[in-house]
């Protein structure tokens, strides 16, 4: 039994010095969660960023009257208070038209429309009268934010009118205080809409990050299996130039990833029911492209490991960081400033801005260049970082 023990002792001793000769691995341990939970802590806190809507105001005021005093009211100007109060930007339109081309454009999140009866219908005891809120909804959790924000900024208008009726009426005069109904906000949506489903508001930020963890997963591993089994020094021992190996690499890792990719959405799509507003070869075409970046980017971290964990290290460093800040888990527009800088350098941001516009909005290829471009310079950068690492002796 005695001898039991000082081989079990023997062999948990000897993992512990193999985690206290490995650095990286004790950082993994202790630090990474520190970073992801302070991450999610800033993502999912309720948030006060302030997000730019359009703003049309018909509202032609009212005047209360008691005997020869008259007094002039306008609950639209009231109402603009309560939205800013709220951190909605509000940019003023002239016609409702106008504002609803720049939400369908992606110019807005969203815009209301405020009539020219607001005041007198709630002097005439119709509550909000015929608001509208439109929101762009291509993203369930903005459009959510949005109608939220909306929604307290109804609740307090209520308090805004008694003190601005206490303001204009004189004391001693009786002036009966408008009265006010508070409803909940009738929502108009450009794209989606409650019919949408939850699945498929959430497929194309989904799809991106599966794509892109599986890919950059398999393509580390695959590729440091490839440096420890000698075939990287036969390769350049040869003519073989190293942008070539990169690139040769990318080419071989990358039909596997985009036959992987496109299971993925196919099944998204014909199995699984997400509703698809544009076509599928522009979703596989913005799917594709990502995966591309991952299959660089796995070649590129590939080189700072030693073994398998070590490639698992670089999960809650490089893939769980892009999945919070890509607009997975909140709107990117909502986060902290210096969050989101970080999120624009990510590749998975504008995959999913890109799979948004043609899977929820219905937009063509063409619409989504911006997006394709960015995840080219992406592609590009990490092709010239990973051939640049590539050396003689890499096993």
């Amino acid at each position: 039994m005695r001898e039991s023990f000082t081989r079990t002792g023997a062999i948990a001793r000897r993992i512990i010095t193999q985690f206290r000769r490995d650095p990286r691995t004790i950082a993994l341990l202790f630090i990474a969660p520190i970073i992801i939970l302070t991450l999610v802590g800033y993502v999912i806190a309720e948030k006060t960023t302030p997000v730019s809507v359009g703003l049309v105001d018909f509202d032609q005021g009212a005047t209360l009257s008691a005997g020869p005093l008259t007094l002039d009211i306008e609950a639209g100007s009231l109402l603009e208070t309560a939205l800013t109060d709220r951190s909605l930007e509000l940019r003023s339109y002239a016609s409702a038209e106008d504002m609803l081309a720049d939400v369908r454009d992606g110019k807005l999140y969203g815009g209301v429309v405020i009539p020219p009866d607001f005041t007198s219908g709630i002097l005439a005891g119709r509550g909000f009268g015929d608001l509208r809120l439109i929101v762009e909804g291509s993203d369930a959790m903005l459009a959510g934010d949005i109608s939220r924000r909306y929604a307290q900024a109804l609740q307090s208008l209520p308090e805004k009118l008694a003190q601005e009726h206490e303001r204009v009426v004189p004391p001693g005069v009786n002036v009966p205080a408008p009265p006010t109904t508070p409803r909940a906000p009738a929502v108009e949506f450009t794209y989606g809409g409650p019919e949408l489903g939850t699945l498929s508001y959430f497929a194309p930020s989904l799809v991106a990050f599966i794509a892109f963890f599986l890919t950059f997963l398999l393509t580390s591993v695959s590729f440091l299996r490839e440096r420890s089994s000698g075939t990287m020094e036969r390769l350049l021992a040869s003519p073989v130039q190293r942008g070539e190996i990169v690139v040769g690499y990318l080419l071989g890792f990358g039909i596997f990833a985009l036959a992987q990719s496109l299971v993925i959405l196919l099944f998204s799509v014909y199995a699984l029911g997400v509703k698809l507003a544009g076509s599928l070869g522009a979703a596989f075409t913005v799917e594709a492209a990502l995966v591309a970046v991952a299959v660089v980017m796995g070649i590129f971290f590939s080189f700072y490991a030693r073994n398998e964990l070590q490639v698992i290290q670089f999960i809650p460093v490089v893939v769980l960081p892009q999945a919070m800040l890509s607009g997975l888990l909140t709107p990117i527009d909502t986060m902290w400033e210096p969050l989101r800088w970080l999120a624009y350098a990510m590749p998975m941001t504008y995959a999913n801005d890109g799979l948004r516009a043609v899977m929820v909005r219905g937009w063509s290829l063409g619409s989504v260049g911006k997006e394709l471009a960015v995840l080219g310079g992406f592609l590009v950068l990490f092709t010239l970082l990973a051939s640049r690492l590539i050396k003689r002796q890499v096993a």
